[in-house]
């Protein structure tokens, strides 16, 4: 292991050079990743001597963490994860761990997930086509986390698209996740907070109204009943274009009900109900090049005007509904000791059909585009429970922060999709395709031309995919002096995945399955210099089995994968974190190489077809989170250095959503005690779409601004433009087909009321 990372050091300190100073503290110390540390390190000794002496030169740190309700943020900075198996602080955490606050989603003007995501590196976003789900693909160093998503800890895997209005906050684990979320999170995993019922009263309503006729309202009202009741709700409604889209729209609205009973005691009981709808027009951007339409079969993005879309507004339509309830206990016993159980039960829908710019009829070379279309009609029904105790103990004078638990979770889905019939086919756009609307040019499509043809809900054998996965976990750091910290976990995991009915477009002439039961661990050494930092190595693996995406409403599980054992994913990662400036800044500094094996796997009888799809992922990331005066910050960089190593021709590229660059960086300045003014910069190097390395887009920079002005103690008003450049760059890539454009430039003038 050592080995390993002194080599990936050496190769790295080059890229550090060549992006910093070589002057720099970090650069003297003649080793990346110790240069960063000693930095961090030498810069909090004043604050840790400050700290030292306010607590009568006795330092305290806290020993572990559990957070059972989610706090009010009032800044760019997070001090611990959400989750009761948390055992450390995060800066005493050894993996990279990116908490988007809710100041961060206020500040950027973040109404979904997609939007708030954009704020952290190492974030790229997946698009939908045939098996995959039109909704929410994030990827994480471009692995595809859709499944590894959660609401408030629990795995939440059904096919849709996300708002923020009643979310706290986001957190993004960086690395495999198995031992901490259960199967998959093979990159990482995405916990989205909910907003739930506070100690206290307030009330907060906006109405946000921009260009491309945007027009937003929502609410958040919390208010406490006596003693021990507290209630709260939110509501969202929003209808809006998408800038820079021709009659592309995404309409919604949503209500978030919570309740909690016992709020400021021991014993407490939270029941919440979410509901969400949407009603929006899909959007599968621009078709790519025809195959063989420029040298050695590179496919780009058409050369056509980013604002076209190809979709008939006559024929296209998505909506998506989403009920949830969700249970939270948690009783303190005090002497930290504490037991929590999550409950939650959900359902959602996804229901579209959606123009796919096609050139499969070899029609971009010619200046023409075939609207092939897709569909999904799918239903996805989960239930998850999660039974948690942590607390504190000392064995022989050794500090243990612990948490041991259980989780269960079952799903269903049923997908049955649409029958599109065109009133006309063919094997190219000639007149007859034209004239029918099923072809338009590249030029100049019309989303108005009528649709001919006609649709109905498919009458076909549905997919319907039966999930059931049950674990135990222990997590424990181990506090062996104050300067060294031992944290591991380890979780046994059984997962079983059935499926009947349609998968990916062939009937299955039987019922199929894959069932499989697997340890994964993680582990890390970490030592604290001084009280404010932290030096740490870590080791952590997950494992993905076949049908793991059942919640996009597609099988996942199929003849040729149902035997397969699950791919492994193993990370290795050294790095430091400090807290600055008495705690209100945050640095943190990693080098990290992950391994991907078996994603073509052996089979239970030890048989396997040829490896594919090998890959190595090598790299580091560097934040900071936190204010610097009247600054806030939240920045982040990312350098991925992926490749494919499978032995076939395509040995050694560069493997699928994974920029070597990016960086993102939202900050503000207070400049008076009523007026701030900030902005972002966003950037993502050169992608590919395939592991040939054929299909890509471009890199691109994107700069936000935002400004805002507290009028008095009740009102406030927010000014925000996203994408000031207008830079009209690929946000998603979906190999072979398209790729679509990021919304263009957007003013928002935001007006609160707060009580």
């Amino acid at each position: 292991m050592v080995r390993n990372m002194r080599g990936v050091i050496e190769q790295y300190k080059g890229q550090f050079v060549s992006i910093f100073n070589p002057s720099s503290r970090c650069m003297q110390a003649g080793s990346l990743a110790m240069g960063c540390v000693g930095f961090i390190a030498s810069c909090g000794l004043a604050p840790a001597a400050a700290l030292a002496q306010d607590n009568g030169g006795e330092p305290t740190r806290l020993q572990g963490v559990t957070v059972t309700d989610s706090a009010v943020e009032d800044g760019y900075k997070a001090e611990a994860i959400s989750s009761p198996k948390a055992t450390a602080p995060l800066i005493d955490t050894p993996r990279t761990v990116n908490v988007i606050t809710g100041a961060v989603l206020e500040a950027t003007a973040s109404y979904s997930l997609q939007d708030a995501l954009r704020t952290i590196p190492g974030i790229t976003l997946g698009a939908g086509e045939g098996g995959t789900a039109s909704a929410d693909i994030p990827m994480i160093r471009g692995v595809d986390a859709t499944s590894d998503t959660y609401v408030d800890g629990a795995r939440d895997i059904g096919s849709q698209t996300r708002e923020t209005f009643a979310v706290e906050r986001i957190e993004v684990f960086k690395g495999p996740n198995s031992a901490f979320g259960g199967r998959g999170a093979a990159a990482g995993s995405i916990n989205i907070v909910s907003k739930l019922p506070q100690d206290t009263d307030f009330a907060t309503a906006q109405i946000t109204g921009g260009t491309s006729d945007f027009k937003r309202a929502s609410v958040d009202v919390n208010r406490k009943v006596g003693d021990k009741l507290a209630f709260r709700i939110n509501a969202m409604w929003q209808d809006a274009d998408v800038a820079g889209r021709d009659e592309v729209f995404d309409n919604r609205w949503g209500v978030a009900p919570s309740v909690t009973w016992g709020v400021g005691t021991d014993t407490q009981m939270t029941l919440s109900y979410y509901h969400y709808e949407t009603d929006a027009m899909p959007d599968y951007g621009i078709p790519l090049t025809t195959s063989g339409q420029l040298a050695g079969g590179v496919r780009k993005p058409a050369d056509t005007d980013y604002d076209n879309f190809y979709g008939l507004l006559d024929r296209d339509f998505q909506k998506t509904n989403i009920n949830s309830v969700t249970a939270l206990f948690s009783h303190d016993f005090g002497g930290g000791w504490l037991l929590s159980n999550t409950a939650r039960w959900s359902h959602s829908s996804n229901r579209y059909v959606v123009t796919n710019p096609d050139d499969s009829k070899g029609n971009v070379v010619n200046g023409y585009v075939w609207r092939g279309n897709k569909s999904r009609h799918s239903n996805n029904e989960a239930l998850v429970d999660t039974l948690n105790l942590a607390g504190q103990f000392e064995t022989g004078g050794i500090q243990h922060s612990i948490a041991i638990g259980a989780e269960f979770s079952t799903a269903k889905t049923i997908n049955r999709g649409y029958t599109v019939t065109d009133a006309v086919s063919g094997n190219s756009c000639d007149a007859a395709l034209l004239a029918a609307n099923i072809c338009t040019t590249l030029a100049n499509p019309n989303p108005h031309d009528e649709y001919l043809g006609t649709v109905a809900l498919s009458t076909g054998v549905p997919t319907r995919t039966d999930a059931t996965d049950y674990g135990f976990y222990a997590f424990d750091t181990i506090t062996i002096i104050p300067q060294l910290l031992l944290n591991g976990g380890i979780r046994w995991n059984h997962y079983s995945v059935d499926a009947t009915g349609l998968a990916r477009g062939a009937t299955i002439p039987y019922s199929i399955g894959n069932k499989s039961g697997v340890f994964s661990y993680q582990g890390g050494i970490v030592f604290k210099p001084i009280e404010n930092a932290s030096l740490y190595v870590s080791y952590a693996d997950a494992y993905t089995p076949s049908g793991t995406d059942v919640g996009e409403g597609a099988s996942g599980i199929s003849t040729t994968n149902e035997g397969y054992r699950p791919q492994r994913t193993r990370n290795w990662e050294v790095g430091a974190k400090a807290d600055l400036l008495g705690g209100a800044l945050g640095l943190t500094a990693a080098l990290f190489e992950m391994k991907r094996d078996n994603i073509v796997q052996e089979d239970a009888n030890g048989d396997t077809s040829p490896i594919a799809n090998k890959a190595r992922y090598r790299g580091f990331e560097l934040g900071a989170n936190g204010k610097i005066g009247p600054v806030s910050l939240f920045a982040g960089y990312s350098y991925v250095d992926s490749e494919l190593q499978d032995g076939s021709v395509n040995d050694g590229n560069v493997m699928p959503q994974a920029p070597k660059h990016n960086l993102t960086a939202t900050a503000s300045v207070q400049v008076t005690e009523a007026f701030s003014i900030g902005g972002g910069a966003y950037h993502a190097s050169k992608r590919y779409a395939d592991a040939a390395n054929l299909n890509s887009a471009d890199g691109y920079w994107r700069f936000d601004a935002n400004a805002s002005y507290r009028i008095n103690d009740h009102f406030d008003v927010r000014v925000n433009i996203q994408n000031i450049g207008d830079e009209r760059y690929v946000i998603k890539l979906r190999n072979p087909h398209f790729a679509v454009p990021a919304a263009g430039r957007q003013a928002l003038l935001t007006l609160t009321a707060r009580y």
